[in-house]
């Protein structure tokens, strides 16, 4: 009976032993695999993160040239106004020497 008794608390040793060998190789598989995910997870992040950042620096350019096209034409327009005033200016002024000349 002690015989049998021994060999059952070697049985269950050797059991345990397989448990926690098993249960540390479970672990590591575990840790390795989160981690993966986690590379995974951060990769796709950053990748979306720059997608946006291009898409709000075109979007950006986008509208700089808006901007500057619109300055453009509202210059171009006053330099027409300019142009004109003067042309009037320059007729009064030619109108006016012709009379003191005259």
């Amino acid at each position: 009976m002690a015989k049998e008794t021994v060999q059952a608390v070697r049985k269950a040793e050797t059991s345990a032993e397989k448990m926690v060998k098993d249960a540390l190789i479970k672990k590591e598989a575990l840790i390795s695999e989160a981690q993966n995910k986690a590379k995974e997870i951060s990769n796709s992040m950053l990748k979306e993160a720059q997608k946006n950042a291009e898409n709000d620096l075109k979007e950006a350019e986008r509208r700089s040239d808006l901007i500057l096209e619109k300055a453009k034409e509202e210059a171009e327009k006053e330099v027409e106004l300019l142009t004109e005033m003067a042309k009037t200016k320059e007729q009064g002024a030619i109108d006016l020497v012709i009379s003191n000349v005259v």
